[in-house]
């Protein structure tokens, strides 16, 4: 495997962004519930299977692509990646009903498979040894964040698609 040839801290910084949006689509998605019940007229099972396509198809091909990362490049599986899931999340946002937001949902959790073993690989090879212990502190602090930020912002947006304020 190669060295990236880059300053390390912007490289941690961008694959760090990319892990962070792959989390924080996990959850993001459950505040838009009302909306996706009141907008699109979805069912029940309409809404869990849009919330549990993304989770299914991350947890069954994330292992299979980050080994296509160890041949192919984790470099190129990571952009490819960032690629799938941001059209995937453009699409999203354009879905018209259910069904398509389902299938839009699931090539999200392809994107978030190709990218998410990557960042590791890529962290671990772009800072030297003597860097580890940094490198981690500062990495491992990524997975926590979206908690923070992800449920507010969404509640935000999702009121202001509405027209604002709850139905209670």
């Amino acid at each position: 495997m190669t060295k990236f040839r880059a300053n390390p801290w912007a490289v941690l910084l961008v694959v760090s962004l990319g892990f962070l949006m792959t989390l924080l689509d996990l959850t993001i998605v459950n505040i838009a519930v009302p909306n996706l019940i009141t907008k699109l007229h979805a069912s029940l099972n309409d809404v869990l299977w849009v919330i549990n396509a993304y989770a299914l198809i991350l947890a069954v091909l994330v292992i299979t692509a980050g080994r296509l990362g160890d041949l192919i490049g984790p470099r190129i599986m990571f952009m490819g990646g960032v690629a799938v899931f941001t059209a995937a999340s453009a699409a999203c946002g354009l879905a018209a009903s259910p069904g398509w937001l389902i299938g839009f949902r699931a090539v999200q959790g392809l994107g978030a498979a190709m990218l998410m073993p990557q960042t590791l690989t890529i962290i671990t090879s772009t800072f030297p040894p003597t860097g580890a212990g940094r490198r981690s502190g500062c990495g491992g602090q990524w997975p926590g964040w979206p908690r923070l930020p992800g449920r507010p912002w969404a509640g935000c947006w999702s009121r202001s698609s509405t027209g604002g304020g709850s139905s209670s």
